[in-house]
């Protein structure tokens, strides 16, 4: 069967459909802002998601955790430990020469045995004990151990809370005890360069009052900087903030202070304009933040991206040296019984040490997760494309390419956003787009079907019993081509007739020979349909079909003249299997090119038809095979744009009534590998190439030797007699010239 597309004649635009998609494409963007905070979510959702399907980012290998685990309790006591074990702990790390200490514990009041120890010293020193003699007794504290054991390390960083922190100018009136609402000296960690652009001071995470370690530890640590983590609406924790305002101070988190430390403390910048946060960079790397100063974290995956520790056997030196020196260690819970964790796109239940890692880790290796504002515009504008698309679609394909298209939509942009993600950290959001595109197509197409269904039934209906399905489809798709006119298409037009129909019809009674055409036609008809043709016009025994309109067809000649050869075996199969049809002979003609197609008639009676000299030739050409006793000609053409695999001869030159032109005609026998000798039509080619040579005796000789291999071929007799007719001028070619069809 030919293959056949949908030409563009038979697409139909639906204005109301396309401009009903523009107003829900509309109301889509104004549900967008007013529900911003629940498409907010969903994409929070849809995030966790889309990083669980990337392949994992492996960890740098410079960042460990020395765990207060199940394992460590144990052996230690209950947590908090005594300042002293973790003077021990620092002093261990040391010697495994970690290079940064990172603690993730609060260290605002002195140790328990300290308020015990100043507890006796003051009772000594009631008894008249000088101060010397008392600091004899009772040895040093565990605060100043720890302090002293952080100094000789150097690099070592604790972490301190906020009591409660917020945005848009809020702030709260209640200061826990134990909170300052002052910075003391020498305070956090902050940054040392601020850039503030022009404009109002923007409006950034506020925090009002701080909870710092005890002086003694504050002095003796490198930095302090506060661990503070907020979840998102959902509760799960995705990002960290890189910076918070207290007390006139632009506070720096505790694993920028760890990274910081790691870097040699270079300079850290903080850039402000009057949206927010525009920049954070810490030792030349630029933080990828929002406007609040918040940092996407990128989590590791896998077994144990970050190797984790027992303290207790930090501090009873049992683990090998290669594993901690030169990294980083943060000293933080992740025995469940200490509660100190929270849910993350990858983990449902991470110790909060462990994203602090993630960050630092995120930090040393520069590969951040970016959700900028131009992330946010590249959603509204994908968005806004596609909806456009997606009604555009709608209003001019059929349900199934319309749906394709919308599948081609959403793969499409999913796949950028993915790529994006993959490879520039760049979160685009993907809820919106996706739920625009498969919302519009629902309802488009819904509202299509609901309004132009009946439309089609009826049309269909009507047309069914008297135009070809193609046509049919046709006109269902593009209602609008029922009016006068036409357009210029590249087709190929058959003629086909029953030999000395007239005298058949004289000779036969009405009812009979009707019931004979009906038999013929419908297998003639049924050949061209299966073929891809139109049938035109029923003339009596006559029909006339074409190919390449209303549906374009990738070969419009090869499938006219595949119908045609078609036609020639069915004719075949009724002689074998119907007497009526033992003496029933056709001819048939094929000419291709340039014809105008179209509905043709009075404005209120047309038929879809064609006109052009390749229509009239090729009716001409189906007159021709009562001249030659051929079954099949078509023009050269016709032959040659059907391509190999099909035999044939050309007869020569015909000159047709009316035009000055020469056209060379083609017998087509048959195909390729069937019945049939190619031998035969390729030596009367070979005679034919002699004529135009000039080399008349050879090519006599030739034809001779065709004639008494087939003495009832008439296009080797006539040949023949031409070359006779005037022996002294023989002709430089063949041309026949014919005054009537």
């Amino acid at each position: 069967m030919a293959s056949a597309k949908p030409s563009h004649t038979a697409l139909r635009f639906s204005w109301r459909t396309f401009l009903f998609g523009v107003v829900l494409l509309g109301l889509m963007f104004a549900s967008h802002d007013r529900f911003h905070g629940a498409f907010e979510r969903m994409d929070l959702i849809a995030y966790d998601l889309r990083i669980n399907t990337i392949a994992p980012h492996p960890s740098s290998g410079l960042v460990a955790i020395a765990a207060v685990d199940d394992r460590s309790i144990a052996q230690l006591g209950q947590w908090p430990w005594p300042r002293l074990v973790l003077a021990r702990l620092v002093d261990a790390l040391k010697d495994y020469k970690v290079n940064v200490i990172g603690f993730d514990a609060i260290f605002s009041e002195p140790d328990k045995s300290d308020v015990t120890r100043g507890e006796i010293g003051e009772k000594l020193a009631g008894l008249g004990l000088k101060h010397d003699a008392i600091g004899e007794v009772l040895g040093p504290g565990n605060d100043q151990a720890f302090a002293t054991a952080m100094k000789s390390h150097g690099l070592t960083v604790l972490g301190y809370a906020f009591e409660g922190h917020h945005t848009e100018g809020h702030s709260g009136s209640v200061k826990t005890a134990g909170f300052l609402d002052k910075i003391r000296p020498p305070g956090p960690l902050g940054y040392g360069i601020v850039r503030q652009a022009p404009g109002k001071s923007p409006q950034l995470i506020e925090a009002y009052a701080y909870s710092p370690p005890i002086p003694l530890l504050n002095d003796a640590a490198h930095s302090i900087g506060y661990f503070d983590v907020d979840a998102d609406a959902d509760g799960e924790i995705r990002a960290e903030m890189t910076v918070i305002r207290f007390d006139g101070r632009y506070c720096a988190p505790l694993f920028i202070a760890v990274a910081d430390a790691y870097a040699g403390g270079a300079s850290m910048v903080l850039g402000l304009d009057p949206n927010g946060v525009s920049g954070v960079s810490v030792a030349g790397v630029r933080i990828p933040v929002d406007d609040t100063g918040r940092m996407l974290v990128n989590f590791r995956r896998g077994a144990n991206p970050f190797p984790q520790y027992s303290i207790s056997d930090i501090i009873n030196r049992k683990i090998a040296p290669d594993k901690l020196a030169g990294k980083i260690v943060l000293v933080g819970a992740t025995a469940h019984g200490l509660g100190d964790r929270g849910v993350t796109p990858v983990n449902g239940d991470m110790a909060r040490v462990e994203i602090h890692a993630n960050a630092i880790d995120n930090m040393i290796q520069g590969d951040f997760i970016r959700r900028p504002i131009e992330a946010q515009e590249i959603a509204l504008v994908g968005t806004l494309l596609i909806g456009i698309v997606m009604s555009l679609g709608v209003a001019w394909l059929s349900a199934l390419s319309s749906a394709a298209l919308g599948v081609i939509l959403l793969v499409g942009y999913y796949a950028y956003a993915q790529t994006r993600l993959l490879h520039d950290g760049l979160v685009i959001g993907v809820v919106f787009p996706l739920l625009t595109a498969v919302l519009m197509y629902m309802v488009l197409a819904g509202y299509r079907y609901i309004t132009e269904g009946r439309e089609k039934r009826h049309l269909r209906v009507a047309f069914e019993h008297y135009l070809n399905p193609d046509v049919i489809t046709s006109v269902l798709d593009s209602p609008q081509g029922l009016k006068l006119g036409g357009e210029r298409r590249h087709l190929a037009i058959l003629f086909a007739d029953i030999v000395s129909f007239t005298k058949r019809a004289e000779r036969t009674e009405p009812e009979d020979l009707v019931a004979l055409l009906n038999t013929y036609m419908t297998s003639m008809i049924d050949v061209i349909f299966k073929t891809g043709g139109v049938v035109d016009k029923l003339m009596g025994d006559g029909i006339m079909a074409f190919w390449g309109a209303p549906n374009e067809l990738e070969n419009p000649s090869r499938s006219a003249i595949d119908c045609a050869l078609k036609m020639l075996e069915n004719l075949r199969g009724l002689q074998k299997n119907d007497p009526r049809f033992v003496d029933l002979d056709i001819g048939i003609g094929i000419s291709s090119g340039d014809v105008v197609v179209g509905n043709f008639g009075g404005e209120n009676r047309f038929d879809y038809s064609v006109i052009g000299d390749t229509v009239n030739f090729a009716s001409r050409l189906e007159g021709l095979t009562r001249h030659f006793k051929v079954h099949l000609l078509v023009s050269r053409v016709t032959y040659t744009e059907a391509g190999a695999g099909f035999i044939g001869r050309e007869l020569g030159l015909v000159k047709v009534k009316g035009k000055e032109l020469l056209v060379p005609i083609v017998d087509v026998a048959g195909r390729d590998n069937d019945s049939r000798d190619p031998s035969f039509y390729r030596h009367f080619g070979d005679a034919l190439t002699m004529i135009r040579a000039g080399d008349i005796l050879s090519a006599r000789a030739e034809l001779e030797r065709l004639g008494e291999a087939r003495p009832d071929d008439t296009p080797v007799r006539i040949y023949l007699d031409k070359l006779a007719a005037d022996p002294e001028h023989p002709p430089a070619d063949m041309v026949f010239e014919f005054e009537t069809k």
